[in-house]
């Protein structure tokens, strides 16, 4: 019986100190619950939106790859077609004739 005359009195304590908290202290103590509530949501939000921005920036990632193995592509291609024996073999197969002097390479 003692636990419950014990647990009795603290509560007692504690309605009467919830009952006499004045106005002022209310709003307090409300301001405080509704700055971490608002706390609470706008980190959630800034998460989710860096979560979005990285994914952007990940698929941005590989477009720029994807563009960069396209103008690699490009470049070896222009490279075999621009090469002098390339042209030599195309002057020949149209019934030309190769001069060193006029076969420059583009570069």
């Amino acid at each position: 019986m003692t636990n419950e005359k014990r647990t009795e009195a603290v509560t007692k304590v504690l309605q009467k100190r919830i009952r006499t908290f004045s106005r002022i202290e209310k709003a307090f103590y409300g301001a405080i619950i509704l700055t971490a509530i608002i706390m609470a949501v706008s980190i959630v939000y800034l998460q989710s939106r860096n979560l979005q921005v990285q994914q952007e920036i990940t698929q941005l990632n590989s477009q720029i790859n994807d563009k960069e193995t396209e103008l690699n592509n490009a470049k070896q291609e222009v490279a075999e077609l621009s090469g002098r024996d390339r042209i030599v073999q195309i002057a020949t197969e149209s019934g030309l004739n190769s001069e060193n002097a006029n076969i420059s390479e583009v570069k």
